[in-house]
């Protein structure tokens, strides 16, 4: 059973490892939206995203925690 699957699977997957799934070069870091060619700057980046990538979500879940949620209406002062 395997033997006959081998082929087709064969066919399918040779040309999308041939041309790279349509990056060129097919080297790591090519599709990324920033050059990976200076250390300092992708650091700098990777730490601004991770900072505002699981920074922002765990302030915003602080605020609703800490809030004053009261069932009380306001009083009108007019």
């Amino acid at each position: 059973m395997w033997s006959t699957l081998r082929n087709p699977v064969r066919k399918i997957c040779r040309p999308l490892n041939r041309y790279g799934h349509g990056y060129p070069g097919g080297c790591p870091g090519a599709n990324l939206p920033f050059n990976l060619d200076s250390p300092m700057r992708f650091t700098l980046f990777f730490f601004i995203a991770g900072v505002i990538g699981f920074g922002a979500p765990a302030l915003v879940f602080r605020h609703q925690m800490l809030r004053v949620v009261t069932d009380e209406p306001k009083e009108d002062t007019t």
